[in-house]
């Protein structure tokens, strides 16, 4: 098969490579189309302590079964599914309660096993034990199906912060998981969503979305707009998207009494302190939450969310680019040239969803 090798920080090569051979538990699938994380990008650009190359990157996976394990009966040749990347043991309290993302031992497709970058991944047992292989509604196409695992990510962080009917939802980044994060909240029942970035570009590309207010930070003060929105209260919940500590600290300033602020980016790991008023957030009651990852159940709940229509990903998929330009995808995702860009590594077979996205670009 042909896959994209990622042989260290900024080598990827797309080689052929023997297909996965599967053992009596596991899955093999064909990859249909495979999303572009920021995190493939940092990897690429600068390496991850959990990942040791050569691997095959791309978590975002959506694809159709071909070849089924003797032990396995839930699934079948010709399943057309998505794939959540994280693996818990499936035995300790996080595992049992469903927050397998939490779980100190667990293993990821695209760091521990070869990821989706290629035309077929195999999908290990435990992968398939633990509920982390979900059906693609008929309604769904592959394309849209690979944005499930960045939306699963996002259901994550907004179930924890548990948005009410009415609340005034401020986020911070109008990249693809910011535009998710307030299609979310506003389908959650915000009364009021506003976007902030710091490129007029983004914000621009982002206002056939119709949120309530787009505040430019490069030439207006976050806290200040926020506060006039918001008749000087501030917003119930704030969602940080952008993985800069200038970004968290205008996130938790803007919150309102008891609001409660979600960092969901992470900072870089050679800076990753951050400064805060501390009585601020004392006297405010203020809550502030992290998020990282997601469970398989949040993955059920996103390939539902994009079945039902209340999450158009449509809308935040630009690029499909096959295999052979993987690197210019890169490319692209560091340049912000697009929202989200997935790899298709086989267009033809693609072909009939490609056609229901008139606006996506494709680059072959």
């Amino acid at each position: 098969m042909k896959a994209a090798i990622y042989k260290g920080i900024g080598s990827m090569e797309v080689e052929s490579i023997e297909k996965p051979k599967i053992q009596d538990g596991d899955l093999l699938v064909q990859v249909k189309a495979c999303a572009i994380c920021g995190g493939d990008v940092r990897t690429f650009r600068h390496g991850h302590a959990a990942i040791h190359p050569p691997i095959v990157l791309g978590h975002e996976i959506a694809g159709e079964i071909v070849e089924v394990g003797s032990s396995v009966k839930s699934f079948k040749a010709g399943d057309r599914v998505i794939v959540a990347p994280g693996i818990g043991c499936g035995a300790c309290s996080y595992c049992l309660s469903g927050w397998q993302n939490m779980c100190y031992t667990r293993t990821t497709i695209a760091h521990h096993y070869n990821g989706g970058f290629a035309e077929y991944v195999l999908i290990p047992a435990g992968a398939v034990k633990a509920g982390n292989v979900n059906r693609i509604p008929d309604e769904v196409d592959y394309l849209d199906a690979s944005l499930a695992e960045p939306l699963a990510c996002v259901v994550n962080a907004q179930e924890t912060m548990n948005i009410k009917l009415g609340d005034t939802v401020a986020v911070i980044g109008a990249g693809p998981i910011g535009l998710m994060h307030a299609e979310l909240a506003r389908a959650s029942g915000a009364g009021k969503v506003f976007l902030i970035n710091r490129s007029v570009k983004r914000l621009d590309g982002a206002k056939p979305f119709g949120y309530d207010a787009y505040i430019d930070l490069s030439s207006q003060d976050g806290v200040k707009a926020i506060m006039e929105l918001t008749n000087g209260m501030g917003a119930n919940v704030v969602i940080v998207t952008a993985g800069n500590a200038t970004a968290q600290q205008l996130g938790i300033a803007m919150a309102s009494k008891m609001g409660k602020v979600c960092l969901f980016a992470g900072l870089p790991k050679d800076n990753p302190n951050l400064q805060m008023d501390a009585n601020f957030v004392h006297y405010r009651q203020i809550t502030i939450y992290g998020a990282f990852s997601s469970a398989p159940r949040h993955n059920a709940l996103a390939i539902e969310m994009i079945r039902s229509g209340k999450i158009a990903v449509n809308k935040i998929l630009t690029h499909a680019i096959s295999l052979d330009k993987i690197c210019e995808g890169m490319q692209l995702v560091e340049k912000r040239a697009g929202l989200r860009i997935t790899v298709v590594p086989r267009m033809a077979e693609v072909q009939q969803d490609i056609e229901k996205h008139p606006n996506l670009v494709v680059i072959e």
